[in-house]
C-alpha cells in the first residue's frame, strides 16, 4: 500500500472508531435513565399479570367467560434501526421455532422481521407492522390492541435484558390464557368478594390491562435493545482501535521504507559525484 492509501485507511478507521464511541455514550446515557424504571415497572407487570390470571382462572370457576372469534396470534416484537448486534436475528430465529408448529396468526412488528420474512417465504401469511419509532406513541399503541382484542390467547416475543451482556429472546402469553391450559381451577383458589361483579372485572382486565402488559413488552424490549447497542458499539471500538493500530504499523513500515530509500539515494548520489570528481 502507498503512503496516501495508508492514511486514507487511518482516517476511515478514525471516523468508525468516533462513530462507536458516540453511539456508545449514548447507550450508557439511555441504559442509566431507563434502567431503573424498566425494572421498576417489570416488578409492576409482573404483579398485574399474575392478578389478571386470577381473574381468570375465579372467572372460569364460575363459568364466567369472555367469547373471542378467533384463537391465538403470536407478535414478534423488532426494531426498526441497526447496530443492536445479532438481537434481532435471535429473535427472529425463536420465533421461527417457536410458532412453525403451532396454529396461530401472526404479526411481524419492525423493519428487521418485515425485510426478512418477505425475503425467505418461511411464513404465507402474516400482517406487517410498521411504527414510526421503536416504541408505539398512543395511537399506535390503541391500534396494536385493536389487532389483538378478537384472539382468545396474544403471545408476544421480545427480547429480555437478563443482564448488560446477555439478552435474550422471551414469549409472554399477555392475556394469561397460559395460566388457565397449565393449572387447574378447583379448590386451591382462594374466595373472594368482588366489587363490582368479576363479569364486570374480567372485561376491565381484558381490555385495560391487555393494553398495559404489552406496552410492558415495549419497554423491556427498549431496555434490552439499548443495552445490546452498548455491547455492539463498545466491541465495534475496540475493533476500530486494533485497525488503527494495524495500520499506525503499516505507516511506521512505510515511513522507515521511505527514509531507507532517501538514506541509499543520497549515498548513491554522492558515489555518482565522487566517481564523476576522479574521472
Amino acid at each position: 500500500m502507498t503512503k496516501k492509501e495508508i492514511q486514507e485507511a487511518l482516517e476511515e478507521g478514525d471516523s468508525l472508531k468516533q462513530i462507536a464511541q458516540s453511539y456508545t455514550e449514548i447507550a450508557n446515557l439511555k441504559i442509566k435513565k431507563i434502567r431503573t424504571q424498566v425494572e421498576r415497572n417489570r416488578i409492576f407487570f409482573e404483579e398485574i399479570a399474575k392478578v389478571f390470571a386470577l381473574v381468570k382462572k375465579l372467572a372460569v370457576k364460575q363459568k364466567i367467560t369472555i367469547s373471542k372469534p378467533k384463537k391465538r396470534i403470536t407478535m414478534l416484537i423488532t426494531s426498526n434501526y441497526r447496530f443492536y448486534g445479532s438481537i434481532n436475528s435471535d429473535l427472529i430465529d425463536y420465533f421461527m421455532l417457536a410458532t412453525h408448529k403451532i396454529e396461530t396468526d401472526r404479526i411481524m412488528l419492525g423493519k428487521a422481521a418485515i425485510d426478512f420474512f418477505k425475503s425467505s417465504h418461511t411464513f404465507s401469511n402474516y400482517q406487517e407492522v410498521l411504527l414510526k419509532t421503536d416504541q408505539p406513541n398512543a395511537s399506535e399503541l390503541t391500534m396494536l390492541v385493536d389487532m389483538i382484542k378478537d384472539y382468545t390467547q396474544v403471545l408476544v416475543i421480545y427480547s429480555s435484558m437478563k443482564s448488560l451482556l446477555i439478552q435474550e429472546p422471551k414469549v409472554a402469553d399477555i392475556t394469561a390464557s397460559s395460566s388457565l391450559e397449565n393449572s387447574s381451577t378447583g379448590n386451591e383458589l382462594m374466595n373472594f368478594i368482588f366489587e363490582p361483579e368479576i363479569s364486570k372485572v374480567l372485561h376491565f382486565f381484558d381490555s385495560q390491562i391487555i393494553t398495559l402488559l404489552l406496552e410492558g413488552t415495549f419497554l423491556e424490549s427498549e431496555l434490552s435493545r439499548t443495552a445490546s447497542r452498548f455491547i455492539s458499539m463498545d466491541q465495534a471500538e475496540n475493533e476500530a482501535n486494533k485497525f488503527i493500530k494495524e495500520y499506525e504499523k503499516l505507516k511506521a513500515y512505510a515511513k522507515r521504507n521511505s527514509d531507507n530509500n532517501t538514506i541509499l539515494e543520497n549515498f548513491a548520489s554522492i558515489s555518482a559525484l565522487r566517481n564523476q570528481k576522479y574521472d
